[in-house]
């Protein structure tokens, strides 16, 4: 709804018409018509008079006769944006949206810089369907008032019925964070704060969750992600298994179409790089999730097996009917236990859920047959990490890595990196994420 606005009475009527705003104000409107009336009967042009008695009969259903006193109070005061806005909400309220968007207009050429009038403006245009000047008028609005609900609200509506999710979220994350706190998620607050790159408040939310709920792993890995302090060397298994459970039902929908996914696909491309389709490999998919790699691997493999830490997950994989075997096992300890026994090792968005890359490249060398190959995908530092090599935590919760880093761990291990590839993996917070795709083999 539009925003009411209040006006300063000037003399020489103004004690009669103050105390007639009082009593209209306070439910008492025979006491107050009988004020407005008498004033406007001494003097009929009296400003302040006609427009609260516009005001009167609107309330009163006399439609007609408001907007004429309405009209003409704002053409005797031209510089009251109040009375303009005021003659623009009983139109907006009238469905008359062509004069109401004019009325605003006049209110903006007097106060260019009151956000409840670019609001209401542009609630005006979103009635009328001209959602492109109401995006406008909006985002007007919380240029001047960056807190202002209202318009963050309409904003966050307007981009998501147009389809950009991306600017949706931006002011729907600005609007969540915005006091009182009671009955929000403490976690959405926390990705809110993260998709704003307010980092520190992020943090801070993700401390309250953890105050609220000590054993959560969710709620220890993020706030060490947010705050760089007691960073892991790697994701917990618990807190993979609880994320990851959690997300099983949206998790495909999210990360193909939210999120433009490409690691399945870089994955297929990748094993083209060494073989063709011809179901030769004994393969294993590591953290394999709902099993979208399953389609681009079936072709190369003669047994396929999906190993991930979460049972919602692997039931999703399960339905594919890619897979001729799917385990719930912890990978490292998982490859561990079955030395030389496949010909291909595949980790699409695996890798970055690990820091220290020594112990899981030490279980996929001793897994594979020699001449075996290891295809993967990481997330790379960038020059915003502030970290040229090695690992870094990064506040989305997953781990980033330097490319001689990946690469010499890859030799120590006795893998032979064949190729590798700067590639995008995803779009996150309207920022393409930085990846590698790399192809080894087993001496």
């Amino acid at each position: 709804m539009p925003e009411q606005q209040t006006t300063q009475i000037q003399p020489p009527h103004a004690v009669r018409l103050n105390a007639a705003i009082d009593a209209h104000m306070a439910g008492r409107r025979e006491e107050a018509r009988a004020v407005y009336e008498a004033v406007l009967e001494d003097d009929p042009i009296e400003p302040v008079a006609l427009h609260f008695y516009g005001i009167w009969l609107h309330q009163a259903g006399r439609h007609a006769e408001a907007l004429d006193k309405l009209e003409l109070s704002s053409a005797l005061e031209p510089e009251n944006a109040a009375w303009h806005n005021d003659l623009g909400n009983v139109l907006f309220a009238l469905g008359e949206l062509d004069g109401a968007a004019q009325a605003y207009r006049a209110a903006l050429e007097a106060a260019p810089a009151d956000h409840t009038i670019w609001n209401n403006l542009g609630a005006t245009h979103m009635q009328q369907g001209r959602n492109e000047e109401a995006i406008a008028a909006f985002q007007r609005a919380v240029e001047i008032a960056p807190e202002f609900l209202p318009a963050l609200l309409h904003l966050g509506n307007l981009f998501e019925a147009a389809g950009d999710k991306m600017q949706a979220s931006h002011y729907q994350c600005r609007a969540y964070v915005l006091p009182p706190m009671e009955g929000k998620s403490w976690e959405m607050v926390g990705i809110s704060f993260y998709f704003l790159g307010r980092l520190d408040e992020a943090a801070e939310a993700y401390r309250a969750w953890l105050a609220s709920e000590p054993d959560n792993p969710i709620a220890a890995h993020m706030l060490a992600a947010c705050s760089q302090l007691d960073v892991p060397t790697r994701a917990s298994d618990r807190y993979l298994e609880s994320h990851f459970d959690r997300y099983a039902e949206t998790f495909e929908t999210n990360l193909l179409h939210s999120l433009g996914y490409r690691g399945p696909s870089l994955i297929g491309q990748g094993v083209g790089l060494v073989t063709q389709a011809a179901r030769q490999f004994v393969t294993i998919d590591i953290g394999c999730g709902t099993g979208l790699c399953g389609t681009c691997l079936r072709p190369y493999s003669q047994h396929l097996t999906g190993v991930d830490l979460a049972g919602k997950m692997l039931e999703k994989a399960a339905a594919t009917g890619h897979y001729d075997q799917l385990e719930k096992a912890e990978i490292t300890d998982y490859l561990l236990r079955h030395p030389q026994s496949c010909d291909l090792v595949t980790a699409a968005d695996t890798m970055i859920y690990f820091g220290d890359l020594e112990n899981v490249f030490k279980a996929v060398a001793a897994v594979l047959k020699p001449g075996g190959y290891f295809v993967f995908t990481v997330e790379v530092l960038t020059p915003q990490d502030g970290v040229e090599q090695g690992h870094r935590l990064h506040a989305s919760g997953r781990y980033r890595h330097g490319r001689d880093y990946v690469r010499t761990l890859l030799q120590a291990q006795g893998m032979e990196p064949l190729h590798q590839r700067d590639e995008v993996l995803r779009e996150e917070v309207r920022q393409p994420v930085a990846g590698m795709l790399f192809v080894a083999r087993r001496q």
